[in-house]
């Protein structure tokens, strides 16, 4: 349902923007939709929700494809070309009916498989509970109505982007919970040799949004991270740069390394290299074994 609405809306601003555009939607199911049982840092690979859409497109059965950036590993296909079109509140949203983080009560059982979620959400909490939680935003919201859960996380850009910003409890503030490389970020993709079809594309994205993405997926890059390990960022604009803030950490301790850089935009992919030197460097002076 999120993928759907978002690839229409996609489809809205891109028809607003070049009207010469006769774009219609198409479904494709990827392999992080068709398994909604095993919990994702248990599936193998990367690219979960992005492959079978980018062998469509180098098989010429679309022209380009709607990803949310965050589930786009660093190394896309061979071919294949991808722009940043902008951003929606990237944070972390806590639903619950006890209405905040600090109110949850003793041993909240929360849902979520993120271990990046779990490592720091225990480093906040140490007596939450935590159990796998899989589904569509709506299967998702149900488990908690249910009562299976004291409190479920999910991604602020996706409720707001359905309708349902109303059921955030919480907005989670990155300096407790920061979030997932790329979050809240809608990119394209298409293949290297649509140049037409490129510069159209990369005509209606946000030149920020395009930085932001970068400097974050430069320290996801220099880190090696995935779904399976408790990595994050969050680059921001600060008056003509960027600030950038990194977090490597366990899930299973409950500890996290953070770290932030600020300076000009240009300069940050070689900062998040840097960052991620330091991150695993003080990772190690605390004993911190990360993934």
């Amino acid at each position: 349902m999120l993928a759907w609405t978002q690839t229409n809306w996609v489809l809205e601003r891109l028809r607003a923007a070049d009207a010469g555009l006769a774009a219609q939607p198409a479904r494709i199911e990827t392999r992080g939709d068709l398994d909604q049982h095993t919990p994702l840092s248990a599936l193998s690979g990367t690219g979960l929700f992005v492959k079978e859409l980018e062998a469509a497109l180098l098989r010429g059965e679309i022209d380009f494809a709607v990803h949310s950036l965050k589930d786009v590993p660093f190394e896309i296909s061979p071919g294949c070309r991808l722009f940043h079109l902008c951003r929606e509140d990237p944070r972390d949203a806590l639903v619950t009916p006890f209405g905040s983080l600090s109110a949850l009560p003793q041993g909240a059982l929360v849902g979520t498989g993120s271990p990046r979620r779990i490592a720091q959400l225990l480093a906040a909490r140490p007596d939450l509970r935590f159990s796998d939680l899989r589904g569509n935003v709506e299967t998702r919201l149900r488990k908690l109505e249910s009562g299976r859960y004291q409190a479920i996380v999910l991604a602020c850009a996706g409720l707001v982007r359905l309708g349902w910003e109303d059921r955030i409890s919480e907005r989670l503030d990155p300096e407790i919970c920061l979030p997932a490389f790329g979050q809240g970020i809608l990119a394209l993709e298409c293949r290297e040799d649509r140049v037409e079809l490129g510069e159209r594309l990369g005509a209606v994205c946000d030149p920020m949004t395009e930085s932001v993405a970068t400097a974050e997926r430069s320290l996801m890059r220099a880190l090696g991270g995935g779904c399976q390990t408790p990595l994050a960022a969050l680059a921001e604009p600060s008056g003509p740069g960027l600030v950038l803030r990194g977090m490597a950490g366990n899930e299973r301790e409950g500890r996290v390394v953070r770290d932030r850089w600020e300076g000009p935009i240009p300069d940050a992919p070689g900062a998040a290299v840097a960052m991620a030197g330091r991150l695993r460097q003080r990772a190690e002076r605390e004993g911190i074994r990360l993934g």
